[in-house]
């Protein structure tokens, strides 16, 4: 099933037609998700730069992994098709300075952040391989990475573990003329709560959480799509912001 799961969606990021879903072949199971997204990224030649995630409370978490060769530097120019939109997310993103290996007790929240080098502001670069997303199972999004395109990701921000995460302004601006301005934002109410929810989740399906790697909370702004030739901000009051241009 992974492998038949793969060749539909990567047929559809080689150019091919958006999908209605995976039929047959749609992932009954997480553990089968897990297999998908490692399969398409093992035939993409990548490798596992970071994860995005979210576990809103009273609704199923998700998650999904993200390539390496998707994560970029603020400033990057991002290209979208012609004719074509991209989603647009504004979030919140730590990266590791050590692992969490797999153990028999959970890590706590205190454990989880010890271990995080960085915080920063990032921008969330979404396209969905399906032609309706909401119409597919939450195992088929999933098995999609949950939509993810690519990762722009702002400065680094001193003094972030004394700062309030969850009650930063964020401010998303397109070509000019701001799209989203609010307080919080967060879908599961504090980004520490799916970064520590991922390090413990991941284990049971062999994985786990590496130095080095970016782990991304969820759009504290909402899915916007916008076309090219403009430039996008994500920004948090105080926090930073993270710039990407697209063609």
């Amino acid at each position: 099933m992974p492998q038949s799961a793969a060749d539909l969606l990567l047929a559809v990021r080689q150019g091919g037609p958006r999908l209605a879903g995976l039929g047959a072949a749609a992932p009954r199971t997480e553990a089968e998700v897990w297999a998908i997204q490692q399969e398409v990224l093992r035939r993409t030649g990548g490798r596992i730069g970071g994860y995005k995630c979210a576990a809103p409370p009273g609704k199923p978490a998700s998650a999904a992994i993200m390539a390496a060769s998707g994560l970029r530097p603020s400033g990057s120019t991002w290209t979208v098709a012609p004719g074509e939109t991209i989603g647009i997310e504004t979030e919140i993103a730590f990266r590791l300075g050590r692992g969490l290996p797999p153990r028999a007790t959970p890590y706590t929240q205190a454990e989880v952040l010890d271990c995080v080098e960085a915080a920063f502001p990032v921008i969330e670069m979404v396209v969905s391989r399906y032609q309706d997303p909401k119409a597919v199972t939450p195992e088929e999004q999933m098995a999609d990475n949950v939509a993810h395109a690519g990762l722009i990701i702002g400065a680094e921000v001193p003094g972030w573990r004394e700062m309030e995460l969850a009650a930063l302004t964020v401010r998303q601006s397109c070509g000019g003329e701001v799209q989203v301005e609010k307080l919080g934002g967060n879908p599961s109410g504090h980004p520490f709560v799916p970064l520590v929810w991922l390090a413990n989740h991941l284990p049971a399906f062999g994985l786990q959480l590496e130095a080095g790697q970016v782990v991304t909370t969820g759009s504290c702004t909402g899915l916007l799509w916008v076309g090219s030739h403009q430039r996008v901000t994500g920004e948090f009051l105080g926090f930073g912001a993270a710039v990407v241009e697209l063609a």
